[in-house]
């Protein structure tokens, strides 16, 4: 919806269904300017791949977007942005705000591109996450310290990042990020340390420990551009955080550790997790009576008399 002031009210609603052995799009409600299309061919895997796309120059003053995700039992969906979410000059502000549900035995992954705030840019995302105990969520997150190559290095005015996840109605994980340049020393410790971005990985799911077991001999060393940590912030949750100069850079990175657990987890799923097949009741197949029959059937009864 376009309001007076030429602002956005947008409203995108994606959902999915599983049949067979393959997971569907069953709703993708979107509002200008944004579209949901299938990433590639629907018929080149059995999970559900889609992209949120946007054909406006990004995100304007006075723009509010509200995402919902929902993968019901057994599906598996990854879901992607086509480009780099782009926060214009503000006076006012702009909002964005997430719902996402993951359903028991389901598997969604979401690594959208980085979120880049331009100088003057006010800008606040809430994500709320309810995975179920037996869910499986991959979640991604990198924010940039502006446009870089332009000469704007920390010249936003405020960048405010919340993420809730809970698993079983219990909140296992809080990220509250509130960044203001003007405000704090950016380029100090503690802060970005000298880096331009800032990339995150969520993985909730019950083998979270056991892939981070895996990280613990596949990520033996520092790369020269980018630091990292990885650490359990949780019974079933992994937390992975990294600091580096590219967003593209830091995009495929986590792209990378995300595709590696998600075949992770499939793998684990596969063996223990059977999605339960609906057996078809048998059809009752009723025959024909003719008059013959009938006096066949008659005669037969008299006989048994």
């Amino acid at each position: 919806m376009i309001n007076r002031d030429n602002s956005l009210t947008s409203r995108v609603d994606i959902s999915c269904k599983r049949e067979g052995s393959k997971t569907l799009l069953v709703n993708s409600y979107f509002d200008i300017p944004y579209k949901v299309v299938h990433y590639g061919s629907k018929l080149l895997h059995d999970h559900l791949e889609v992209m949120l796309m946007c054909y406006s120059p990004g995100v304007m003053d006075g723009d509010t977007l509200e995402v919902t995700v929902h993968s019901p039992a057994h599906t598996e969906m990854k879901l992607f942005t086509q480009s780099f979410n782009k926060v214009h000059p503000m006076k006012k502000g702009a909002s964005q705000l997430m719902h996402v549900k993951v359903d028991e035995h389901a598997l969604l992954q979401y690594l959208p591109m980085p979120t880049i705030p331009f100088k003057n840019a006010i800008f606040h995302m809430e994500n709320l996450i309810d995975v179920a105990p037996a869910g499986h969520l991959i979640w991604g997150d990198i924010i940039g310290g502006g446009r870089i190559h332009s000469g704007e290095r920390f010249e936003f005015t405020r960048l405010h990042s919340q993420t809730k996840v809970y698993c079983g109605g219990k909140l296992i994980f809080f990220d509250n990020q509130l960044m203001e340049p003007g405000k704090q020393p950016m380029e100090r410790m503690l802060f970005m340390e000298g880096h331009t971005h800032q990339g995150t990985l969520l993985i909730v799911s019950d083998y979270a420990k056991a892939f981070k077991e895996e990280l613990d001999e596949v990520l033996t060393e520092q790369f020269v551009d980018m630091s990292y940590g990885f650490t359990l912030c949780g019974k079933n949750a992994l937390l992975i955080r990294a600091l580096g100069e590219s967003g593209e850079a830091m995009h495929e990175w986590l792209s990378n550790i995300g595709d590696m657990c998600w075949s992770f987890i499939r793998h684990h799923t596969e063996a223990v997790e059977p999605v339960p097949v609906a057996v078809p009741k048998k059809a009752v197949v009723k025959k024909k009576t003719t008059p013959a029959t009938k006096k066949r059937t008659a005669k037969k009864v008299v006989a048994e008399k």
